[in-house]
């Protein structure tokens, strides 16, 4: 595997996506990426014909965040341009939903935004796992997953660990349904995971991997996602490797690092973790 390809952001330079992935084209036919990670952070409608460039292959990184009036409207943002602006209050899209109605509107907003996006062929979607001391926190996550599954394979949703949600604070959901995984290193480090690795029952859904440094390696900063070059990991290089070996041969490895400057610097130590 030392020919690992990584995928990478749809953000990696300061420029909008059709830049970017312009951008990201050229490094694709240079065998330097193989897949972009089209960053969905917001519950709106990429403009895909302006990225169809790209010859690679393609996932989804959903929303986890909404506008403070997202439930009472949903469709007011779900569109190409929506209305967006410096005044804008966003809210967590699960600690902002007060009922399995709201959780269902959000899911049903994914699913809209997976299906716009059919023309790039996405394989797989990333979704945050809500914080686990939200009030009814896991009859929200089935609410989403009941309504995903009735439109769509559960299998495309990648449920991601993130701070305050471990893969253990779902674990009959998660291993009692089809949907997969994806493992993000970095938050499984600083927010005391590992134990997640552990797991083959988990390890085995995981079809994506988030790679980043959370913190600087002169200045650890334990509690932080600051998403820097993997050349700060090294003093973690085992736990890098077991990680590595943990997931399937078939997992997508992202470098979800914002600079492509960066995603340079960490070519070299993020491909010796696969020799």
């Amino acid at each position: 595997m030392s020919n690992i390809v990584p995928a990478v952001p749809s953000y990696v330079i300061p420029a909008d996506v059709q830049e970017n992935v312009r951008f990201l084209a050229e490094k694709h036919s240079r065998g330097e990426i193989g897949e972009i990670a089209l960053l969905c952070f917001e519950p709106s409608l990429p403009d895909t014909d302006k990225i169809k460039e790209f010859q690679g292959t393609w996932h989804i990184h959903l929303p986890y965040a909404v506008p403070l009036d997202f439930y009472e409207n949903p469709q007011k943002y779900l569109t190409v341009n929506p209305v967006y602006s410096e005044q804008t209050e966003w809210k967590d899209c699960w600690k902002h939903a007060k009922s399995a109605k709201d959780t269902e509107q959000f899911a049903k907003a994914c699913i809209q935004i997976f299906r716009h996006c059919k023309d790039l062929a996405p394989h797989a979607c990333v979704m945050h796992l809500p914080d686990r001391d939200i009030p009814q926190a896991e009859t929200l996550l089935d609410c989403f997953l009941q309504t995903w599954k009735k439109e769509l394979p559960l299998g495309l949703l990648c449920l991601e660990n993130v701070r305050n949600a471990s893969y253990f604070d779902y674990e009959g959901l998660i291993l009692g349904t089809d949907c997969s995984l994806c493992f993000d290193a970095a938050h499984a480090l600083t927010y005391g995971q590992q134990n997640c690795l552990e797991s083959n029952a988990f390890m085995n859904k995981v079809k994506i991997v988030h790679w980043s440094a959370p913190f600087d390696a002169e200045k650890p900063e334990y509690g932080k996602d600051r998403h820097l070059g993997l050349n700060h990991l090294k003093k973690h290089t085992d736990y890098c490797i077991q990680v590595v070996k943990s997931t399937a041969p078939h997992a997508v490895h992202v470098l979800e690092i914002f600079s492509w400057e960066e995603i340079e610097k960490s070519q070299a130590f993020f491909k010796q973790l696969f020799v």
